[in-house]
């Protein structure tokens, strides 16, 4: 026959559901909850999880078929152990997360965001179980017969004595203050060392994670406030850092649109980041108008 079997009525909604290989068992998604059905028991509901904060937008199973895979609108994708249904792994992204995936041998981990990112995280391979020759093929008095054991790896409740201490990596001067929680001087730092502009961007960031931004940029004079607007006006046209710049552009304009008039060179470089935004809107116009003429062209000519 090829009518229904079985219906779960399921509120609200279902935005998405996976099926293990052997056929008996469904994963659904919907809202902030996963849940887990027996197929063979006329959708009896197993277990049901609770582990994200916003809606579930897609749910995947790794190669192994061993592990779930889910992705949220709280930018976080989250791994869970299909034998206990308990989380192994978190990855917070930096926006809504719509889709996830691994690729075969589960070698990287694929998730595709809202903001139109495809991030690919690769899982570091184990490294090699050194192997152990064969007692009996060393003979005894040889080189091989006193060194033998010297490649295997000591276990956790060994004591190892004599190791050389490994040199640490001497950490960037703006990831020392904000090891320390020196969040303003991490900033100083960064605008005003000649860093490129992705670390002076992936500092930004991570003040707004840490939802700092704001109280760094905040009681500053005309010394330490020209060469953040300096940076803005050199780097906010540029797709890869307007999103986040034009943030700080908004704060910078909420906390000294008052004392605009007071400083010539304050004024100067508001106005040039003004003049910047503006005609950079003008272009996204025009690109914008040229693309809808476009399309009604090549849909007057059937070519699309």
């Amino acid at each position: 026959s090829s009518g229904i079997n079985a219906e779960w009525p399921l509120r609200p909604g279902v935005e998405s559901i996976v099926v293990l290989p052997t056929g008996g068992i469904a994963i659904s998604s919907g809202s902030n909850k996963i849940k887990v059905w027996d197929v063979h028991r006329s959708g009896a509901l197993l277990t049901t999880l609770s582990n994200h904060q916003k809606t579930i937008t897609c749910l995947a199973l790794d190669y192994t078929n061993t592990r779930l895979l889910s992705a949220s609108l709280d930018h976080q994708v989250k791994m869970y152990d299909l034998s206990s249904y308990k989380v192994t792994h978190s990855i917070k992204y930096s926006a809504p997360v719509l889709s996830v995936g691994t690729t075969a041998k589960n070698s990287h981990l694929i998730a595709g965001c809202s903001d139109g990112i495809v991030h690919i995280r690769e899982h570091p391979s184990p490294a090699p179980v050194p192997t152990k020759r064969p007692l009996s093929a060393i003979n005894p008095g040889s080189g091989g017969y006193f060194a033998r054991g010297k490649n295997i790896p000591p276990a956790k409740k060994d004591v190892v004595s004599g190791e050389k201490e490994t040199k640490r990596t001497k950490l960037a001067q703006y990831d020392l203050h904000l090891k320390r929680f020196q969040y303003t001087e991490a900033f100083d730092h960064v605008v005003k060392s000649r860093h490129g502009p992705d670390i002076v961007v992936s500092v930004i960031q991570e003040l707004f994670r840490r939802d700092t931004m704001k109280r760094v940029l905040s009681g500053r004079n005309e010394e330490t406030l020209q060469p953040i607007l300096t940076f803005l006006v050199a780097h906010v046209t540029n797709p890869r850092y307007c999103s986040v710049l034009c943030d700080v552009a908004h704060i910078l304009a909420d906390l000294y649109s008052p004392v605009l008039g007071m400083s010539p060179a304050i004024d100067k470089l508001f106005e040039k980041l003004n003049k910047r935004l503006k005609f950079e809107i003008k272009v996204q116009e025009r690109y914008m108008k040229l693309q809808g003429a476009m399309e009604c062209f090549f849909t007057a000519t059937g070519l699309s």
